[in-house]
């Protein structure tokens, strides 16, 4: 296994795995993932370059200034041309699709999946933290409600897609296969289902979009990485307090507990490493605390939203106007919630635990959105480990001026 690979050794097509940017979104992903790793991008003909998915769509943009972050080189063992791929990929930056994958949804996902349950000290932080990823499935969607439905519109990690894209119209050869640690069941949402199965009658409320979001009248983007930002100094000044309970629940709140330390980077250190890569190991559980109303019902608009943008995936017993696709919402009224329920009937709307239970069975099967960059570093049984990419200045400028 090499320890690095240079500039001039990559292929058209390898996956490039990037360490963690300056951004808070970034560094929450991280954590959220016990990852060293929280972007993917591939390589393009021209090895100055990479194709990756960044908030506004696909783009094909030089590389990251020597030394600005590492860059993990993977590449898929006895393949043929993997040019191929860069050829998918290529075709969303041409045809300027909007392809449906952000950090800001990323991290919506991240936080629904996964091992613990939001207290009251963080709690308010990763509601908003869903919501406005939410808001940015919504926006999405409008921009991509014209697309060609044949396009494999999936919100899984850029790379990992256009493979699976290469695979389905060149052959299984090009397919990426995952280990068992991928196939994990998602936590939260598992909990949820079994918490709503407890009162199927029961009605949340959920609340309305703001429509200062969905015009764009703030910059709710910006929003994410303020909102990131005091989450991550949450989670840090909890630090000390996590260790000393010796990697169990803190204070019963079922919040995910490291079993070493939290770093300036927001990262998590592990009790020891993984594969030598220095993840973090999770060292806590869902526990026995429920989930909150407002919670499940931030879950269920967050679910609703991304299957409505990348359609309905064989959801037994749910048709193209049902919870896929339909407004499941029904206006509350003073005889079903009460008077004290009446200005947030009106805002929003009530759904049944059934309704919100079969929007999240459905999320549930689209694993492969679940795949993380961290999946695409260690989690995988036919990538190769090709080493740290090294490149100085020099070698991209000469490499820029070269003719595809």
């Amino acid at each position: 296994m090499a320890d690095t690979i240079s500039i001039n050794e990559l292929k058209p097509g390898d996956i490039m795995l990037f360490s963690p940017s300056d951004e808070w979104i970034s560094k929450v992903i991280v954590f959220l993932t016990q990852s060293s790793v929280s972007h993917t991008g591939l390589v393009d003909r021209n090895p100055a370059y990479l194709v990756n998915e960044e908030g506004d769509g696909t783009i094909r943009k030089m590389l990251p200034d020597p030394g600005e972050r590492t860059i993990y080189i993977r590449r898929l063992k006895n393949a043929p041309d993997t040019s191929v791929v860069v050829d998918y990929a290529m075709k969303y930056v041409e045809e300027k699709v909007p392809y449906p994958k952000s950090n800001l949804v990323f991290l919506g996902l991240y936080i629904i999946i996964g091992d613990f349950i939001p207290d009251t000290l963080t709690g308010e932080l990763v509601k908003n933290l869903v919501r406005l990823a939410c808001y940015e499935l919504i926006r999405l969607a409008n921009e991509i409600q014209f697309h060609d439905p044949d396009k494999p519109m999936v919100c899984s990690q850029f790379a990992a897609a256009c493979y699976d894209e290469a695979a389905l119209k060149n052959g299984p050869e090009y397919k990426i296969h995952y280990n068992e640690k991928v196939t994990t069941v998602p936590n939260l949402i598992r909990k949820i289902i079994a918490q709503l199965e407890k009162n199927p009658e029961k009605k949340y409320c959920v609340e309305a979009p703001e429509k200062k979001h969905l015009l764009g009248a703030t910059n709710h983007l910006a929003e994410a990485e303020d909102c990131c930002r005091e989450l991550m100094e949450q989670l840090t000044k909890r630090k000390e307090s996590e260790v000393a309970e010796n990697a169990g629940n803190v204070d019963g709140s079922g919040l995910m507990a490291s079993a070493g330390n939290v770093e300036g980077t927001g990262l998590a250190a592990s009790a020891g490493n993984v594969e030598g890569t220095g993840l973090a190991a999770s060292a806590g559980n869902i526990g026995g605390a429920e989930v909150s109303e407002e919670f499940i019902a931030t879950v269920y608009q967050f679910g609703k939203h991304f299957l409505k943008l990348v359609g309905e995936k064989d959801a037994e017993g749910v048709g193209e106007n049902d919870a896929l696709a339909g407004e499941l919402e029904t206006e509350g009224t003073l005889e079903t919630v009460g008077e004290s329920g009446m200005l947030q009937a009106r805002a929003g709307g009530f759904v049944s635990a059934e309704e919100i239970k079969k929007v999240l069975e459905a999320l549930l099967k689209y694993q492969e959105a679940f795949v993380t960059p961290q999946d695409l570093l260690v989690n995988t049984t036919n990538l190769e480990d090709m080493g740290v990419l090294t490149y100085t200045k020099e070698e991209l400028i000469m490499h820029k001026e070269k003719v595809n």
